[in-house]
C-alpha cells in the first residue's frame, strides 16, 4: 500500500453528528471508528502538553486490535513555536511516546513550525539542533515560510533522513505553495490545511482558520502533486487538517477515491 491516510486529531465537539453518530453510545471507540476509512492519526494534544503515560498507553490499548494503524505525535509548542528546549521536557516527551513505539504503533514524530519561523543561519542550527535531539525516530517537519523551500534544507534532511513536509495551506505574501519534495528514502507526507484566506491569518481561532471544504477540481490539482511523491517514495502519509465539522474526513476519503482511479 502506497497511500496511507489520517485526520489531525479526532476529538472535536463539531464531529458529533457530522463524523460520529448524533448520540454518542457508551464504549465508543472514535479510533476504532476512523479506522474503518484511515490507517492513522496525528496527535494534536501533544503540541499543548506532554501526554501522560497513562494516556499514551490507552492509545496503544484502544488501537492495539488495529495492528496497521499507527500515530503520528506532534512534538510540543515548546520545541517549536517557543523554541526552548529543556532537558527534562525532551526526557519526558521521549518518556510518553515510548508506548507506542514499544507497540509499533508510533509512524513518527511531526514538528510543526509557524509561518514567523524563516530560514537564517540561527534558525539553521536550531532545526539542527531539534532533529538531531529526536534522531531515533522517524522526523517529518513542516515549514509555513517558503524560505525554507530550499536546496541546503532539501540537502540537510536526505542526509538524515528527516521528512520534508509538503503542504496545502493558503499561499499569502511568502507562505510555502505546493511542492512534492522527498527528503527520506521510503517516507513521504502530505498535510492539507485548507484554503481559507480571509480567516488564516486572523484572531478568529483554530476553528476558524481551518474552516474548509475542498472542491473536487482542488482535489484533483492536489492529487497530481501527492502522485509525484508515489514515484519517489514506497509510503505516502496524506493528513487532512481541515479538521472544522468534519471536512477533512469528507475531503480524505473523497482524496483517496481519486489516487485509486
Amino acid at each position: 500500500m502506497a497511500y496511507f491516510f489520517g485526520t489531525a486529531g479526532w476529538s472535536y465537539k463539531d464531529w458529533q453528528g457530522t463524523v460520529y453518530p448524533e448520540k454518542i453510545p457508551t464504549g465508543f471507540n472514535h479510533l476504532e471508528f476512523l479506522s474503518r476509512n484511515f490507517e492513522f492519526v496525528e496527535v494534536n494534544t501533544t503540541f499543548y502538553r506532554i501526554p501522560s503515560l497513562k494516556l499514551t498507553s490507552g492509545w496503544v490499548s484502544k488501537t492495539e486490535h488495529l495492528p496497521d494503524f499507527t500515530f503520528w505525535i506532534k512534538i510540543s509548542q515548546d520545541f517549536t513555536h517557543k523554541r526552548v528546549i529543556k532537558k527534562e521536557d525532551v526526557a519526558h516527551f521521549k518518556q510518553a511516546v515510548a508506548p507506542l513505539q514499544e507497540a509499533g504503533k508510533l509512524a513518527g514524530l511531526l514538528a510543526q513550525f509557524p509561518y514567523s519561523f524563516k530560514l537564517n543561519s540561527e534558525n539553521f542550527a536550531y532545526l539542527q539542533n531539534l532533529t538531531r535531539i529526536f534522531s531515533e525516530y522517524t522526523q517529518a517537519v513542516e515549514f509555513r515560510h517558503n524560505s525554507w523551500n530550499h536546496r541546503d534544507v532539501l540537502d540537510l534532511f536526505s542526509r538524515g533522513n528527516i521528512v520534508y513536509v509538503n503542504i496545502d495551506q493558503p499561499v499569502i505574501s511568502l507562505s510555502l505553495p505546493l511542492t512534492a519534495h522527498r527528503t527520506h528514502p521510503e517516507v513521504s507526507y502530505f498535510r492539507l490545511h485548507g484554503r481559507n484566506y480571509k480567516s488564516w491569518f486572523s484572531n478568529e481561532g483554530r476553528d476558524a482558520r481551518y474552516d474548509y471544504s475542498y472542491s473536487t477540481m482542488e482535489l484533483n490539482k492536489i492529487a497530481d502533486v501527492i502522485k509525484k511523491l508515489k514515484e519517489q517514495a514506497k509510503k505516502i502519509f496524506v493528513a487532512g487538517n481541515n479538521h472544522y465539522k468534519g471536512s477533512a474526513v469528507k475531503n480524505l476519503i473523497e482524496l483517496k477515491k481519486i489516487l485509486k482511479e
